[in-house]
């Protein structure tokens, strides 16, 4: 009888030690990811995996900012853009971009490549930018790829016989696109 009180006893020590430290734990330990910041499976410095993250890469002009929208609890910029090159995916003719409020926003009557998502399964037609790749203003196709569109710590550089064109540089992005997370 004995022994199983001590036995009793001793898990319900060993109960509030675990809750303690558990609790412990769960205050001093901070979130992976800061509230109001997203996390990405991907380098969105490597064009291989920002190619493999997205389900439309295109070049497209910003005909017009259509206004704020809250979409999925996230407030964000909502563009008219005109798709005038398809990378991967199937989009033409104007579609409907959004970016969340706080990231940089796309100008009107601007260029960029733009890497997206679609938002629930196309039922709204829009598509949102994918986290982190900012798009990054583009004169045209035939420009040459610049270190912007190289960011430092990405696995991909710019070599002599390589991809010397935006076109090029995306067009191999895509030929090459990595869809495995990032480590």
């Amino acid at each position: 009888m004995k022994n199983l009180r001590a036995l009793g006893v001793a898990l319900a020590v060993a109960t509030v030690v675990a809750t303690v430290a558990w609790g412990v734990h769960v205050t001093a330990t901070p979130p992976a990811v800061p509230a109001g910041e997203a996390a990405t499976t991907y380098d969105p410095a490597d064009p291989r995996e920002v190619a493999g993250a997205a389900r439309d890469l295109f070049y497209g002009t910003v005909l017009r900012r259509i206004g704020s929208q809250e979409i999925a609890k996230l407030p964000s910029q909502v563009y008219e853009v005109e798709v005038r090159h398809t990378f991967k995916g199937r989009l033409r003719g104007t579609v409907t971009v959004t970016e969340a409020d706080g990231e940089p926003q796309p100008a009107a009557g601007s260029s960029y490549v733009f890497a997206t998502q679609p938002w629930d399964r196309d039922e709204t037609g829009l598509h949102a930018l994918i986290t982190g790749s900012d798009p990054r203003e583009v004169p045209d196709l035939g420009a040459p790829a610049s270190p912007l569109q190289d960011a430092p710590g990405s696995q991909v550089r710019l070599h002599s016989g390589g991809p010397q064109t935006v076109a090029e540089y995306w067009a191999w992005a895509v030929e090459q696109q990595d869809t495995s997370p990032s480590t």
